[in-house]
Parts: structure tokens; C-alpha cells; sequence
């Protein structure tokens, strides 16, 4: 339950208050002028008739009718899911490393392959989310922007090769800047990017690069890692083979690096998956990370929730009859003034 105007209800309570102390101060000054006008209350005279309990109840109904209105113009709301809407899910961007040591083949049938291919099934169990797309080697790309439309990402995937790339190396530090601009100036909230890498970085600091976009745009990274710790070779091209060699002609081989990853998620706050083999790491993200934040933004999405105003209008409306009802009946039974004559003690 949530209220669309909660301020109200401070003043709501500050009205209670003041109605109680005001009851209680008149009640007071009833009772002091009652005794002025009829003298000791051991005396039949000054015996008022009035029931104490239903004045009790009528004072009641007046801290409640107006507490009950103030609280009706706070406009309650209870909280009832819109299943047909499709805004019920969360916007983020998957961060995919397309840079050649991707081509490895310690993951079979290698990490590029295992990782589009998990990111092609999590795309096409996808249905309320709002997903973008970003790949990186040296430099980050926007590949497609915040869409529903995962047909097109999934195409998008498929045309996407690390051997064409001209930008050497891998810099996690740009992916992240990248997903980080494209958040702020597109305002979008909450805000999650999903890297799926090997973890190695050549270049920038990508921990602190996290770190200042968590404090700064509260962005939540989670980081999902591709390969061994014991690694492969990377080759020199995905089609003809071949080995890639450094410049002192050495092979290169390339290891998952998961402290990087896990580092880039727990400065932000969010979580590490290492991608096995079926690919089900992304399927856990999306029950553990994915699912919670979904339900969080649709008890923030005002049209899951219904108007519950009537229930307390309809409370002032019983409190003002009652009310009414108390006032216009007489003593009630048993509450009859006593005939006028002096008590035994007051007699003597």
C-alpha cells in the first residue's frame, strides 16, 4: 500500500492531536462551569444525565471525520500488478567483449561461439525487458540502443565478428564509460550494465571506472565470465587458424580473469556468474538480479495500483452519521436525571 500525496498524513496526524488536546481542554472547562452553575456535584442538580460513554463515542467521531478526510485526499493506492503491461520489465545493456582473445578455445566450441550463443537463448526468452547492446575491444560500441525489439538484437549478434575488429586489445574501462554516457543522456533508471567477458583488460582501470559510475549515475554492474583459469591460445584468426603472437614472438595465451570481474561487480553492487557450459549463467542472473529489480520498478509504476479512497470517505461518511445519530437522541436508557431532591449526606 503507498500513498500518492503522503505528506498529508503528517498533517493528518498533527490534526489528531490538536482535536485530542482540544476535546480534552473543553471537557475541562465544561466541568469547571457546571460546578459554577450548579454548585457541588454531590448535589441531585447538578447530576448533567449525559451517557459518558456516548459522549465518548461522539468524541471519537470527531478526531476520526476529519483524520479520515485528510487521509483521503493523501489518495490511498494498494498495490494490483498490471500483468498486460509490457512496461514491467527493466532496461540494461549487455557489454560483450568482442576482442580476439574471445576466439579461444578453452570453452568450447570457444568463448565467442559459447558466449553469443548464451546471449542468443537469454535474448529469446525475453519478453518485458528492454535491452541494448554494446561490443568492445579496445574501443566500446553502441550496437543498438534500449529496444523490446530482441528479434533485432539477435540479428544484430550474429553479424557481429572479432576478426574485423581494428581495434586491438580489450578495455572493460571503455565498455563501461561507454554504457555509462548513454545512461545519463538518455536518463534512463534504474540503471544495470551485463558484461560478458574474460575479464582481461589492457588498458584503463576498469574497477575505478565502475566505482565512479556506482557513485556518481548508481550504476550496478554484473559481470558474467567467459573461459579457464587455465586458459588457451589465442589464435590468430577464427576461420584459418593460426596463433597469435606478441612482439617479442611469443604465443599469447589468454586465462578468465575472475577477479577482475568479480571486483566490477562488487564495487557496484551487483553480482558475478561464471558461464558454464549450457549456458545457464545468464538464466540465473535473470531469476537472482533480473526478476527482483523488475518487480521493484513495477511497485513504482503508478498504473499497478488501484485507488483505495472510498474506503476511508466511506469511514468519514459512518463516523458524520453517527455522529448525527448520538446527538439527536435523547439520555440513553438508565441515564435519566435523578428527581431533584438532596442526597442523605448533603441533607444532614
Amino acid at each position: 500500500m503507498r500513498f500518492g500525496h503522503p505528506g498529508i498524513l503528517w498533517f493528518a496526524l498533527g490534526v489528531v492531536i490538536a482535536m485530542i488536546v482540544f476535546l480534552r481542554l473543553s471537557a475541562r472547562a465544561r466541568r469547571r462551569r457546571l460546578a459554577v452553575f450548579a454548585g457541588s456535584g454531590t448535589r441531585a442538580w447538578a447530576d448533567p444525565g449525559f451517557s459518558a460513554v456516548r459522549e465518548r463515542i461522539v468524541d471519537l467521531t470527531r478526531v476520526l471525520l476529519p483524520s479520515l478526510l485528510l487521509v483521503t485526499l493523501a489518495r490511498p493506492m494498494w498495490y494490483r500488478r498490471d500483468k498486460a503491461s509490457e512496461l514491467q520489465g527493466v532496461p540494461y545493456l549487455i557489454a560483450l567483449d568482442a576482442s580476439r582473445s574471445m576466439l579461444a578455445t578453452d570453452v568450447r566450441p570457444s568463448r565467442w561461439a559459447a558466449a553469443t550463443n548464451a546471449i542468443d537463448q537469454f535474448l529469446d526468452r525475453t519478453r518485458a525487458d528492454r535491452i541494448g547492446l554494446i561490443t568492445f575491444s579496445g574501443v566500446a560500441y553502441l550496437n543498438a540502443p534500449l529496444t523490446f525489439d530482441t528479434t533485432a538484437l539477435r540479428t544484430t549478434l550474429r553479424y557481429i565478428d572479432p576478426n574485423v575488429l581494428e581495434d586491438p586489445g580489450s578495455s572493460l574501462a571503455a565498455a563501461l564509460d561507454r554504457a555509462g554516457r548513454y545512461f545519463l543522456s538518455n536518463r534512463i533508471s534504474p540503471r544495470l550494465v551485463i558484461v560478458v567477458s574474460d575479464g582481461e583488460d589492457l588498458a584503463g582501470n576498469p574497477v575505478e571506472m565502475a566505482r565512479r559510475l556506482a557513485r556518481s549515475q548508481k550504476v550496478v554492474v554484473c559481470s558474467v565470465g567467459v573461459g579457464t583459469p587455465g586458459g588457451a591460445r589465442v589464435p590468430l584468426n577464427r576461420y584459418y587458424g593460426g596463433v597469435a603472437k606478441n612482439s617479442f614472438g611469443q604465443e599469447v595465451t589468454s586465462r578468465l580473469n575472475e577477479s577482475n570481474l568479480q571486483r566490477l561487480a562488487a564495487v557496484t553492487g551487483g553480482r558475478y556468474y561464471r558461464l558454464q557450459e549450457g549456458g545457464d549463467a545468464l538464466e540465473r542472473l535473470r531469476s537472482e538480479v533480473l526478476a527482483p529489480m523488475a518487480e521493484a520498478a513495477a511497485h513504482d509504476d503508478m498504473k499497478n495500483y488501484a485507488e483505495l479512497y472510498a474506503v476511508p470517505l466511506g469511514l468519514a461518511a459512518v463516523c458524520l452519521l453517527l455522529q448525527v445519530a448520538l446527538r439527536s437522541v435523547g439520555n440513553w436508557p438508565g441515564r435519566g436525571a435523578s428527581p431533584i431532591r438532596e442526597r442523605p449526606e448533603a441533607a444532614s
